[in-house]
């Protein structure tokens, strides 16, 4: 059977559907396109009424049924973080509280209800499986302290051996230290990213500079090499056909926007300039706008026809931090020419809150993992959160008209945009924000933030600046051993010292020996009560100004 090339597949018209248990039950059986097919073959009907399972909140732009997984036996999911295949083609997911597990059908309806425990990184003292991959009948599983080869032996579906794979890994107990996107290459060596220590003040001694890139690590772990630096939070990371490296990264600190990156050799990607000293910066090769934070990737093969998306990347957006209803999956097509460069198109498939990571089963369906609520820090302190889903392509759906998925801006008054301006300079808010986006002050550029924020979001990061944030905008009090205290925000450090950019946006260097302790702040260095006196008015004007920051134009 011939397989269809990329350039063979039109990209699909997005549609928009919000699937009502009235319109699914229409549908009296699930399709599928089982790999190798170029047409969609139907799954196995039986006596089980899935439609029970349709999760009806989903907006879906696409012809799809979004199914909630019924995990209703073993591993109960607590804060799911990576979701892929594993040996035999049997697909895997670990929690945020160490499991590891496999998901199983066991009543054949074709939607998982089963969680075998295979590993649980905590029995040997490690946390935060946030990497997975396979290679023959062993599983490896990133955490923060190393990579860990797991192996069931005895073939019952639990791992009864493990090893230690990569352990030169720089490590605090600071909660954002990952190791992520774990993929071997056409070359047979291992890739994984290691998430930047630029937010923590007491970071590990990393004399290699392992910290903040991604590694090449030879196939008997010996070996290990920094294919990239400057990366700031690389969740997600993969190869297409072409043995091209691919992956994603995170707005902030040097990072202008949600980025897709095309890994070049010993490129510089733009993060903590400070430690990595290199002007060259390689640029995004696509800015990222599905929505914010994007997470796992997955790159369907051209043979799953999937709705038409053979070939495509999938993106998993978790959105913006502790915004419980935000999250989505986007679809990248690309196409390569014949000089190696790519033109790309990203299209939204569904709006599902706090996806963290995302693969395709045998089956062909698209399975995702949603976080669900946990604390600043991503623990887990509630009780069985999170879920899985499976995205089920249906072509009975194609038929469906358009929709679009963007809100309707609010329409502009240029009068209330130069209004807003001047607001905005007489509150002093330029004396923290910068709205070029390059230059970060004390608090973020506001360039484009209504493209990662609606109008009320704005207006409620201003209302209660405390409530929610952003990792790299969190403040620090340092206590000196002499008794001096100050509070800022942490924009570089090492072993030997902490530069802290404090309330007017002056850095200073405190050495690393003159510190008695530091103490993450809970409250935003942006103070409440900034619109007290204003008017509705102005407060609108306000808002039109920053909302036109995002390109929006004024009439």
């Amino acid at each position: 059977m011939k397989v269809k090339k990329l350039e063979d597949y039109s990209p699909l018209k997005p549609t928009g559907i919000r699937f009502s248990v009235a319109f699914c039950l229409a549908f009296s059986s699930l399709t599928s396109c089982l790999s190798g097919c170029s047409s969609p073959k139907p799954i196995q009907a039986d006596s089980i009424d899935r439609t029970t399972y349709i999760d009806t909140t989903v907006s879906v732009y696409g012809p799809y049924v979004a199914y909630k997984l019924p995990i209703t036996n073993g591993v109960k999911l607590a804060n799911p973080i990576q979701l892929a295949l594993g040996p035999e083609g049997v697909l895997y997911g670990t929690n945020q509280t160490g499991e590891v597990y496999s998901l199983h059908d066991t009543n054949k309806d074709g939607l998982e209800d089963m969680a075998l425990l295979y590993c649980n990184v905590k029995d040997v003292g490690l946390r935060s499986p946030s990497g997975f991959t396979s290679r023959g009948d062993t599983i490896y599983i990133g955490t923060a302290q190393q990579i860990r080869a797991f192996l069931d032996k005895d073939n019952d579906g639990k791992a009864d051996t493990s090893w230690v794979f990569f352990d030169s890994i720089p490590h605090s107990e600071h909660p954002y230290e990952w190791t992520n996107g774990l993929s071997f290459g056409p070359d047979n060596w291992l890739y994984a990213a290691l998430s930047t220590d630029s937010w923590n003040a007491a970071p590990s001694p990393d004399p290699n500079g392992y910290r903040g890139s991604i590694l090449r690590i030879s196939p008997n772990g010996k070996i290990v090499k920094k294919a990239a630096t400057g990366i700031r939070s690389v969740y997600g990371l993969g190869f297409n056909k072409y043995g091209d490296l691919f992956f994603t990264d995170n707005e902030g600190g040097g990072n202008l926007t949600e980025e897709l990156n095309r890994l070049v050799k010993n490129g510089y990607y733009g993060h903590n300039h400070a430690k990595y000293k290199n002007d060259t910066t390689t640029a995004p090769e696509l800015n990222l706008e599905t929505e914010v934070a994007p997470s796992g990737i997955e790159f369907n093969s051209f043979d799953n026809y999937f709705g038409g998306a053979g070939g495509n990347l999938f993106v998993a957006y978790y959105g913006p931090g502790e915004r419980w209803t935000r999250g989505g999956i986007g679809r990248i097509h690309m196409l390569r020419a014949g000089d190696g460069s790519y033109t790309y198109k990203e299209y939204a498939v569904a709006d599902i809150p706090k996806l963290s990571d995302l693969a395709f089963g045998k089956d062909g369906s698209l399975y995702l993992a949603s976080h669900g609520k946990a604390d600043y820090w991503y623990n887990a302190v509630y009780e069985n959160e999170g879920s899985l889903y499976k995205l089920v392509y249906d072509p009975g759906l194609l038929h469906m008209p358009a929709k679009s998925r963007k809100m309707p801006d609010k329409a502009l008054s240029k009068n209330a945009v130069e209004a807003g301006k001047q607001l905005f300079a007489e509150r002093a808010c330029l004396g923290c924000h910068q709205v070029d986006g390059a230059t970060e002050l004390l608090g973020p550029n506001l360039k484009d933030v209504a493209k990662r924020l609606t109008r009320e979001e704005i207006l409620e990061e201003i209302l209660k600046p405390s409530e929610r944030i952003k990792p790299s905008m969190m403040a620090l009090r340092v206590i000196k051993k002499n008794g001096q205290t100050m509070s800022g925000r942490v924009v570089g450090s090492n072993e030997n010292q902490l530069s802290l950019m404090l309330i007017g946006n002056h850095v200073i260097e405190i050495p690393g020996d003159e510190i008695k302790e530091t103490v993450n702040e809970t409250k935003s260095l942006m103070y409440e009560g900034l619109l007290t006196s204003l008017t509705e008015t102005e407060k609108d004007a306000l808002l039109d100004y920053i909302v036109s920051l995002s390109g929006s134009t004024a009439r």
